[in-house]
């Protein structure tokens, strides 16, 4: 990156469509992971998802209700 003078938004605009680059396997790997993390489906829009259930933990603190965070699978 720095031989070409790039930011991570140059990378992302290069590479992200890209199937054949790391970046695009990165990308998919970590999306089955949180997706399997979370229980959700492949028809599932991943960040509306994440993004109801932080507004759900959000709301939890505001009432002062404990508010764990995520640990690891255990299976």
């Amino acid at each position: 990156m720095s031989a070409k003078q790039w930011g991570i938004t140059q990378l992302y605009n290069n590479f992200f469509e890209e199937p054949t680059s790391q970046l695009f396997k990165l990308h998919a790997k970590l999306d089955r992971e949180v997706m399997e993390a979370y229980g959700f489906i492949d028809s599932d829009d991943i960040l509306a998802k994440v993004l109801e259930l932080n507004l759900e933990l959000a709301e939890k603190e505001k009432r002062g209700e404990p508010v764990v965070g995520p640990c690891a699978p255990t299976a």
